[in-house]
């Protein structure tokens, strides 16, 4: 053969005899196929098997996997971000002259989402108090596809009584589906009690390393998550196998990550609460949060998030006490190995029951340093509000 051809990997070494404890990392848009009626039925292996490289390779349909069975599910669609698992299963659920009810307390991107862009496809979006329990069986009417729960809520904490939120969405035939980005599948199983749908943003604690954008949707229906697989498909999202690598790293950590946070972040919370300039701590695992029998109830822990409610006499300090600390770093998200701190001026919007406070909101997520250097730090920035207090 001539070099041109040689320098083609025409040839590949034998796998006999290797088995890695890893996933390899399997790049690939073009697949290729042993015969001509292979490839001319390609399309039948969209679901789970490959066709072409953005709708699977081996190392994401591994992630699937294991993401499945953390789910307790028959099915997993890896997706780009979290966010697009909640538009991918919003609009394989809902169609014009449909509605699709959120909780007042959901991931803030969702709102607009809801408002503007479902809208202009003829979608309703309708909000409701995170604490209805069953009483959402008054809102669910023949119009209602899909209803969504978030429990706890992304900034405020809330815990839903999702069992009751299925009982009344099933009774009339409606699918209910759940952002689980606090809890992670080892403290809250959605599929357990009853939700069609489970979402995870792996850039939280499954990634947990700060590096990837990437979202789940778990299922245990096989005919939804065809569907799923379909809409995601037609949208033209696919996901990198390098970043599925990075997630598949993640989770061999995970619990063990999950349990020091969670032990790290009751300490520091309890801590916080004794600050004047607190208001409140918002932490599902402590007795005075919203919603904490529920949690006590359905959860099996919880983890290094949580949010404290200030004293509004504190805004003209906040921003230079968080800027100050030197452990926590100013940011979006959570779950990570680092701490991170992302700082409101004020309660998110709330559209059906106004916020219990008026004033700055800040969130903390507890990542694996010590927890006395993380009290230290904590407590000097309190401190300093503290003193705005009592001046």
């Amino acid at each position: 053969m001539h070099d041109d051809t040689l320098c083609l990997p025409i040839s590949r070494a034998s796998r006999v005899g290797f088995d890695s404890l890893t996933v390899p990392v399997y790049r690939a848009s073009t697949i290729t196929f042993p015969t001509v009626a292979a490839y001319q039925q390609r399309r039948e292996e969209l679901y789970d098997g490959y066709s072409y490289g953005l709708y699977g390779t081996p190392t994401s349909r591994s992630l699937e996997l294991r993401i499945s069975e953390l789910e307790h599910a028959e099915r997993t669609l890896i997706l780009p971000s979290g966010f697009a698992g909640i538009a991918v299963t919003t609009l394989a659920c809902a169609t014009s002259g449909q509605r699709v009810l959120f909780p007042d307390n959901c991931y803030d991107t969702v709102r607009p989402f809801a408002l503007q862009f479902l809208a202009g496809l003829g979608i309703e979006a309708a909000f409701y108090d995170p604490a209805i329990g069953n009483g959402i069986d008054a809102l669910i009417d023949d119009k209602v596809a899909l209803v969504w729960v978030e429990s706890p809520g992304s900034m405020t904490l809330e815990v839903q009584d999702v069992p009751a939120i299925v009982t009344a969405a099933h009774a009339r035939g409606v699918k209910v589906a759940a952002d689980n980005a606090w809890a992670t599948p080892l403290r809250f199983r959605p599929l357990d009690h009853g939700c069609d749908f489970s979402l995870y943003p792996l850039s939280k604690y499954l990634g947990g390393h700060s590096d990837i954008i990437m979202g789940s949707v778990a299922v245990r229906d096989v005919a939804l998550y065809r569907r799923l697989k379909d809409f995601s498909r037609y949208l033209g999202m696919g996901v990198s196998p390098d970043d599925a690598s990075l997630a598949l790293r993640g989770i061999e950590t995970l619990s063990v990550r999950l349990d020091r946070s969670e032990e790290t972040g009751l300490a520091l919370a309890a801590a916080a609460a004794a600050h004047p300039s607190v208001v409140e701590v918002r932490h599902p695992a402590l007795p005075t949060s919203p919603g904490h029998a529920l949690w006590k109830r359905d959860f099996t822990g919880s983890c290094g998030v949580f949010t404290l409610f200030l004293d509004p006499r504190v805004r003209p300090l906040l921003a230079s006490a968080i800027e100050d600390m030197t452990l926590f770093s100013i940011g979006a998200s959570w779950g990570a190995t680092r701490s991170i701190v992302a700082v409101l001026d004020a309660p998110p919007l709330r559209s059906i029951r106004p916020a219990e406070h008026d004033g700055p909101i800040v969130r903390l997520s507890v990542g694996l340093e010590h927890v006395e250097d993380l009290r230290a730090d904590l407590d000097r920035a309190l401190s300093r509000l503290d003193a705005a207090i009592g001046a």
